[in-house]
């Protein structure tokens, strides 16, 4: 062996021998015991807080070096109860010695017990730990020295030092804010580290139990997982991770990885089966009310994710909502000014389910009603999308919403430089289909849209019949609409909206009014006669059509046209959106012998044309036939026995409606009359 080896063996056995002798005489001379005094003096001095020392102090010694406090307590603020702040039962710590002498650490089992901390505010804000760190006055000072270049760390790194765990027991913390009378307790805390080094799985096991007053809550959270450092590969790892709170039972793992350009990560997370509504009632809140009460019920999810210091990605998204499912992916680029992108599957929803029951007896109410009950309506802060950088897509294969059952939805939606498009929208309903695709603008001080759509083949009556519980119309349906506004609420969408609609049904019919009829009884009451009864309240046609121009919130139609074996129907006229108001007449001609299922024939009405109107109100219209127009047609016509009926024609319209209006016709039950029919036909 070498002279220099034999030096530097000599030189370290000596220091080992000398720091072994010390340490043995510090323990066999020194009883920290007599300087509790002296330690409680220094506490009391520079907190005016009383530490108080129930307990001894003791020194472990080889291999490991330990300290060790029996009970002691830390005294509260004044003005401040209980009397105690701070007590602890037991606390130790240990280091072991011959590690040392190579440089490494290791730390034995750290021991905290019966540990309890009372934090307190009063009325006027003030806390009882506010003495504890506040400034003790102002020090001088120092002159600035210029700074010296900085040294590498010299410190002990991961991988030299190892601590053998963490054992917290039988730990409470109260907090009590008179200030706003929010309190909070955590009892029966437990925290359990395993051992912690460099590529060491270290487990740990949390639990205790927690009390809020507002919201009122009391849960029992638990954690466990496992931690893995690597210092060599710069990753962590989280795995075998599982938190129950309150309903909740959350899974999952995690990894990161750190480098020059930031850190990567990945994570999979995963929500056990749970009860919205019965999670609502353990945080202390009014569970939702559904028309389904079994609605929001049974949730879980699956998530996995992954990304980096710059972006963020949802790589698969699984969500059970009861009987439905829902998947989806998407990511997010750029943090400073994020791109978002995400694609989103739902397979069968019914929304119905989830809406709030129906209050029984409760009377129904125009959409305007409700409005002016609800006072004016603001105009939404839309600043926020201005940035908005989003490409989203979602599809649904089945929906039921307000009772409508609707399959194959498609909506592509795309938001840059504060316009917001949704191009296509297409679905497929009771044997049609819709296309459809919509623009919002949001940069100007109200926002503008713009929409388009084309309803075809699709079957009116069974979709009235879903929608209201009432198929008025029949027919095969073709509608196309192009319109244009500025504004979100309804009174702005009214003032604004402008654009062209057009409708076509085919081989329908409309239920709930024979027009026939009507015209039929009126002429038997201008004639004398008796009317005709217990006929189908059904006017078929070979085709409904018609257009309408629109210019801010005023609609114009001229060419409203209907064609039954009977009748050719004729409209014209306006309604006003902003004013609620409209005034449209249409005129009946007769192409045929007015003879309907179990009714008279009255060939004498061939030929002849009954103006049938629609005036006031939007929300509660006077529909009628104009009976003296009626009668005044059938004069003209040479029609024999309406000479005097025209010069008594007030009599006569008021036997047909009960009142003296120029309007009604026929069966004056309620219900039955043209009016209430016509109002209910939507």
């Amino acid at each position: 062996m070498s002279k220099p080896i034999k030096i530097i063996l000599i030189a370290a056995g000596a220091l080992l021998s000398l720091f072994i002798v010390a340490a043995i005489v510090l323990v066999s001379t020194v009883d920290p015991n007599e300087y509790k005094g002296q330690i409680a003096q220094a506490v009391e001095e520079n907190t005016g807080r009383q530490l108080t020392f129930e307990g001894d102090i003791g020194f472990r010694f080889f291999p490991w070096l330990g300290l060790e406090v029996g009970p002691v307590a830390l005294g509260n603020a004044k003005g401040f109860s209980p009397q105690e702040m701070v007590r602890i039962n037991q606390a130790e710590a240990s280091i072991e010695l011959l590690p040392l002498l190579t440089g490494n650490v290791s730390i034995g089992v750290i021991i905290l017990d019966g540990f309890n901390l009372n934090l307190a505010v009063n009325k006027q804000g003030v806390t009882n730990w506010d003495d504890l760190t506040a400034s003790k006055g102002a020090k001088e000072p120092k002159a600035t020295q210029p700074e010296e270049p900085a040294k590498e760390s010299s410190g002990a790194s991961l991988d030299s030092i190892s601590i053998g765990g963490v054992k917290i027991t039988n730990a409470n913390v109260t907090y009590d804010d008179r200030s706003t009378g929010q309190q909070a307790t955590i009892a029966n805390l437990n925290l359990l580290i395993g051992e912690v080094g460099n590529n060491t799985p270290t487990p740990i096991d949390l639990g205790f139990d927690l009390k809020l007053n507002e919201p009122k809550i009391e849960t029992s959270p638990t954690l466990t997982a496992v931690v893995t450092l690597d210092k060599d590969a710069n990753t962590i790892t989280l795995s075998d991770f599982i938190l129950t709170l309150l309903d909740l039972s959350v899974t999952g793992n995690f990894f990161a990885k750190s480098h020059d350009k930031g850190m990567d990560y990945s994570g999979e997370i995963a929500l056990a089966e749970m009860s919205a509504k019965k999670l609502m009632t353990s945080l202390g809140m009014e569970p939702l009310k559904t028309t389904d009460p079994a609605a929001l019920t049974r949730i879980s999810s699956t998530l996995k994710l992954s990304g980096n210091s710059n972006s963020a990605k949802l790589d698969n998204m699984t969500v059970k909502l009861d009987d439905t499912t829902i998947k989806g992916e998407g990511s997010v680029t750029n943090f400073a000014k994020p791109a978002i992108v995400f694609n989103v599957n739902v397979d069968d929803i019914d929304v119905d389910r989830y809406m709030p029951p129906a209050t029984k007896g409760e009377a129904t109410q125009s959409a305007s009603s409700n409005q002016q009950d609800a006072g004016p309506v603001q105009e939404p802060d839309l600043s926020a999308m201005r940035e908005l950088n989003l490409k989203a897509k979602l599809t649904i294969n089945k929906l039921k919403a307000m009772n409508l059952r609707i399959t194959d939805i498609l909506c592509d939606l795309v938001a840059k430089n504060g316009i917001i498009t949704i191009d296509p929208f297409s679905a497929k309903l009771y044997d049609g289909g819709l296309t459809a695709k919509s623009v919002l603008n949001v940069n100007g001080p109200l926002a503008t849209w713009q929409e388009t759509a084309q309803l075809t083949g699709v079957q009116a009556g069974p979709l009235l019949n879903d929608l209201v519980g009432k198929d008025r119309l029949l027919g095969t349906t073709k509608a196309d609409y192009a319109v244009s506004g500025s504004g979100l609420t309804p009174d702005n969408i009214k003032k604004s909206i402008s654009g062209n609609a057009s409708f076509a049904f085919t081989d329908g019919a409309i239920n709930g009014i024979n027009i026939a009829q009507m015209i039929r009884n009126a002429f038997n009451t201008l004639t004398g006669q008796a009317s005709s009864k217990n006929e189908p309240l059904r006017t078929d046609f070979a085709a409904l059509t018609g257009s309408a121009f629109i210019k801010k919130g005023h609609i114009t139609n001229d060419d409203l046209h209907m064609m039954s074996p009977l009748l050719r129907v004729n409209g014209q006229g306006w309604a006003n959106l902003p004013n609620n108001n409209l005034d449209y007449n249409t005129k009946v001609k007769i192409v045929g012998s007015l003879k309907g299922q179990d009714g008279e024939s009255i060939d004498q009405l061939a030929g002849l044309t009954i103006p049938i109107y629609a005036k006031g109100s939007l929300s509660d219209p006077d529909i009628g036939l104009d009976a003296k127009a009626m009668a005044q047609a059938l004069l003209q016509g040479g029609v024999k026995g309406v000479e005097g009926a025209v010069k008594g024609v007030g009599d006569a319209v008021k036997s047909l409606t009960g009142s003296g209006s120029d309007s009604g016709a026929g069966d004056t039950k309620e219900g039955s009359k043209p009016g209430g029919i016509l109002k209910n036909l939507f």
